[in-house]
């Protein structure tokens, strides 16, 4: 009899170690426009997602809802919008173009159940979260028939992009808005959560869509119990290395108290960010032996623009990119990785990449060197135009999917001696061979520039006869 009831007990553990993670939503509430809306069979909650009846939350937004038993497809379809979900796959399409979620569409006892958060977004609706009170809310876009087709929204669904380089000091964290979608990638180490929270308060911010943690170490996660504690988040996205530390147990623990949904993203993966604002996940393909070479990287589209945030990615990992994902490396606007080390930017992505702007996150005066002179060297080599948290502050760049505008927090400050180039004073204008503009030596840019590309001119005349054209920050 004992082993029997043994031999029983390891049958079940196994069926629970094998199954998925299922659990009834009852607790569950979803607001529609302000609206309960209740669902016979209630969600299921399967590894973090919502699942809700096919028919019922299609219908319950105004879409036609239609069955393809051939492919085990659901579709569903409104105001042009046509939305494909396959049943076990996890690659949907939104007018014909795929999408890779987390948790599949299924049937569960003879009952078809689809991820909420994504039809919603799917269909263009807002689609938030609240912790405390454990309730979706969806918002239904109302379109304005009457609304002047000219007006400043772009052609790309989204109005205008910010993307704020929030100083932070020797770390990282980047806010991105689109809209009323809102972005946070990274979030610096602990002792800035104070700045972070004010500023996101600053910037009109009360909840956030999705939180990017690009990899665990603290300079980049140290803060997330401050920003968690202030402002409600939607989902977070992790690369999901083990890391032993106390920082990093601290903050998957507060995701899973405050019930978060939690997703590890891999290369090709599309985030589901805002209409007209496409997020593609370009690394990690595997998770790597360490941290900063597992960092999830990020290319953004909106429009014409094209923007790269790439955590504290080093050679290993750009090599990896350079190899599967070299077609989408190019870009307008590129956080350099690591703070500027020199173990990152290497000559063969920056050459993929050739990035217009450069953006450093690093800390005045910092203890590591950052960011390195062979960097701004390389940078410079390849022509970008360099822009570092150190010197300018904070960086807000706007884009309307086809220009951009930058603004700084702060004209120049100045840099400790192992980052000055020693020039000021020396002709009236400076220049760099691996650049065509020239600048007062006194420009944050002209900071920048090594001794060994340094060109001096006397004259403006001097300067643009050479082909040099005037800096847009200094003005000369």
């Amino acid at each position: 009899m004992k082993k029997r009831t043994t031999a029983l007990f390891l049958f079940i553990l196994a069926l629970t170690l094998v199954l998925p993670q299922v659990a009834h939503g009852q607790d569950i509430s979803v607001l529609i426009d302000g609206t309960e809306h209740h669902f016979d069979p209630p969600p299921i909650i399967q590894s973090g997602r919502t699942l809700v009846p096919m028919r019922a939350i299609f219908e319950a937004l105004g879409a036609e809802v239609e069955w393809d038993p051939a492919t085990r497809t659901a579709i569903g379809t409104r105001d042009g919008v046509e939305v494909r979900i396959p049943i076990d796959s996890r690659q949907p399409t939104v007018n014909n173009q795929i999408r890779i979620i987390d948790v599949p569409a299924q049937i569960i006892q003879n009952r078809t159940f689809v991820p909420l958060r994504f039809v919603g977004e799917a269909l263009g609706e807002d689609v938030g979260w609240d912790a405390v009170t454990r309730t979706v809310i969806i918002s239904r876009q109302q379109k304005d028939q009457s609304k002047d087709q000219s007006s400043s929204t772009s052609k790309n669904g989204t109005e205008s992009l910010v993307v704020h380089f929030i100083d932070v000091g020797q770390g990282d964290s980047i806010l991105i808005q689109a809209d009323d979608n809102v972005m946070l990638i990274d979030c610096g180490e602990r002792s800035a959560g104070e700045k972070i929270v004010s500023y996101l308060k600053k910037a009109g911010i009360s909840s956030i869509d999705i939180f990017i943690a690009t990899h665990p170490h603290s300079d980049h996660i140290g803060a997330f119990s401050a920003v968690a504690n202030n402002f409600p988040i939607g989902r977070v996205y992790d690369p999901g290395l083990p890391h032993t530390t106390l920082t990093y147990q601290n903050f998957l623990t507060l995701i899973d108290q405050l019930d978060i949904p939690y997703h590890t993203p891999r290369a090709g993966e599309i985030i589901e960010f805002a209409p007209g604002v496409k997020v593609t996940v370009l690394h990690p393909d595997e998770l790597m032996d360490d941290a900063n070479n597992s960092s999830i990287v990020l290319r953004l589209d909106h429009g014409q623009v094209t923007f790269i945030f790439t955590g504290d990615a080093e050679a290993e990992a750009e090599a990896i990119m350079l190899a599967k994902q070299k077609h989408l490396l190019p870009t307008d606007v590129l956080k350099v990785a690591h703070h500027g080390s020199r173990t990152s930017s290497t000559p063969e992505f920056l050459a993929a990449a050739a990035p217009q702007i450069a953006v450093i996150m690093a800390g005045q005066g910092n203890s590591y060197g950052h960011p390195h002179a062979e960097t701004l060297d390389k940078l410079a080599r390849a022509g970008a135009e360099i822009y570092r948290t150190d010197i300018y502050g904070d960086i807000v760049i706007t884009c309307d999917g086809e220009n951009i505008k930058i603004k700084t927090s702060a004209a120049g400050r100045s840099q400790d001696s192992s980052t000055e180039t020693g020039f000021s004073g020396v002709g009236k204008y400076v220049g760099s061979a691996r650049s065509d503009k020239f600048h007062y030596p006194d420009c944050p840019h002209a900071q920048n520039i090594a001794s060994h590309n340094l060109i001096r001119f006397e004259s403006r005349e001097e300067a643009e006869a050479a082909g040099y054209v005037p800096c847009g920050t200094c003005r000369p």
